[in-house]
């Protein structure tokens, strides 16, 4: 399942919020994407959802409590 199709399941069920991030400014960091914008972040622009790092740690701690 693709974390884009995850994230609205997780929201539904208050397994997790939104995290709004600030729009990053240059020098942008490694991996910086300006085509991608992430929905776990509000739509912020610099990675895809399926490259966001805090949603994937966040899921796989839901993972490790069961």
């Amino acid at each position: 399942m693709s974390y884009a199709n995850l994230l609205p399941y997780l929201l539904n069920n208050a397994m997790v919020a939104m995290s709004l991030a600030k729009i990053p400014q240059p020098p942008f960091p490694q991996g910086y994407n300006s085509n991608g914008a992430c929905a776990y972040h509000g739509g912020v622009p610099g990675h895809s959802i399926e490259y966001c790092m805090t949603l994937k740690h966040k899921v796989q701690s839901l993972i490790d409590v069961g």
